[in-house]
């Protein structure tokens, strides 16, 4: 991309790029501006100001709603983390299946987890489209729960963490088809002599947990069945997907809060 001299900045080099995106989060700067969080499909994760967002919706309309799908311009300044949002198209909105709680709440949590896992200026064609399929399975009434566990599912595998079944964490034996697994706190899977020698009890790993992996690896999300006894909050299957990404990351995402509310379930920790 050709670097050229902005009138409102000379002597400055930048670039203007474009690209497809979603809108992840905003949050205010001063008194008109909004910093806004972008996923795009060939640059990643990138952060930039829209100025005068606040002050007058003309500008940006309704575009930037979460999740909402837009195909964005923007200056990157050279040595700069926060890029300058020139103008935004919109392409897609998610946002009437929003008004359902269960359906917002799962929103905000892949939003949370892609802001979270995107790599800042890489492409991520792959992950992209993954968001696209999740979003669309949403909106054709996929059950909330069901599409954030596949979501978290690929995260995963996408970012090459993916948890073996077949393996224990802990003593790295292979494990038997049949064989009883555990899901620890945060390590992944164990057999039944390291859960019996751990000092938290685990939470036990079944049939269904093992059925909801074979058909998230094998079918489109908008295939996927409505298995609530696996994906519920509180399962192995959430420590086992969640847990990783959160160990991973170092930190709790603040938006399972309200997924997991949304199901009638508090929230309980992960270690």
């Amino acid at each position: 991309m050709p670097r050229f001299t902005h009138p409102l900045l000379t002597g400055r080099a930048l670039r203007q790029l474009r690209d497809r995106a979603y809108v992840l989060r905003t949050q205010s700067l001063a008194e008109a501006d909004l910093i806004v969080s972008l996923f795009a499909e060939n640059h990643g994760r990138l952060r930039g100001v829209a100025r005068s967002a606040r002050k007058s919706r003309k500008r940006f309309g309704g575009l930037l709603e979460p999740l909402t799908c837009v195909r964005a311009l923007w200056l990157e300044k050279e040595g700069r983390e926060l890029h300058r949002i020139e103008a935004l198209e919109g392409l897609r909105s998610f946002a009437p299946m929003q008004s359902d709680p269960a359906v917002q709440a799962a929103c905000a949590v892949l939003a949370e987890l892609t802001e979270a896992f995107a790599r800042e200026g890489e492409p991520e064609p792959r992950g992209f489209r993954l968001l696209g399929a999740v979003l669309e399975a949403l909106e054709q009434g996929g059950a909330p729960l069901a599409l954030v566990r596949y979501y978290e599912y690929w995260m995963l595998r996408l970012n090459g963490l993916a948890p073996d079944p077949g393996c224990c964490a802990v003593c790295h034996r292979d494990l038997a088809p049949g064989e009883p697994r555990w899901v620890g706190q945060r390590i992944g899977l164990r057999c039944k002599e390291c859960e019996s020698r751990a000092s938290q009890r685990g939470l036990p790993f079944g049939d269904r947990d093992r059925e909801f992996l074979r058909a998230a690896r094998q079918a489109a999300p908008g295939e996927l069945d409505d298995d609530r006894g696996a994906a519920a909050p509180g399962r192995a299957l959430e420590a086992l997907l969640r847990g990783t990404l959160e160990s991973f990351a170092e930190r709790r995402f603040r938006a399972y809060r309200h997924l997991n509310s949304a199901a009638g379930q508090e929230e309980r920790p992960w270690g």
